[in-house]
């Protein structure tokens, strides 16, 4: 595990003629809670900086992640969807204008008629 102190030097990222704005980047631990961050700047005769923020390091909630399609590990299983969608459909579409042959009919037709009455 980390030390939970680091001391990371401030750097001047944008200077004016009136105001100077130091900054850093770094990259929090693999490790989720809440983080303080402090800025503790002290110059002898000269004013003092002191900054706290807490920050919360957690996993994405379930609708922040991004979509499937977005995702190229995902795209198999998607196509694979679709392609089960369309061929139901494709099935649905042949089998409601398909119609039974006409000698299957008939013939049924001519059984039912001859069969003897009990």
């Amino acid at each position: 595990m980390l030390s939970p102190f680091q001391r990371i030097p401030l750097s001047p990222s944008t200077i004016s003629t009136n105001s100077t704005i130091y900054s850093t980047t770094f990259t929090t631990p693999d490790q989720h809670g809440i983080f303080a961050f402090k800025v503790n700047y002290k110059r002898p005769w000269l004013t003092s900086i002191e900054e706290k923020r807490q920050v919360t390091v957690r996993h994405f909630a379930h609708d922040e992640w991004p979509r499937s399609w977005a995702i190229s590990g995902a795209w198999p299983w998607v196509a694979g969807l679709w392609s089960v969608i369309g061929g139901f459909l494709v099935f649905v579409v042949l089998w409601l204008y398909s119609e039974p042959p006409k000698h299957d009919s008939e013939r049924r037709r001519k059984l039912s008629v001859s069969a003897p009455a009990k």
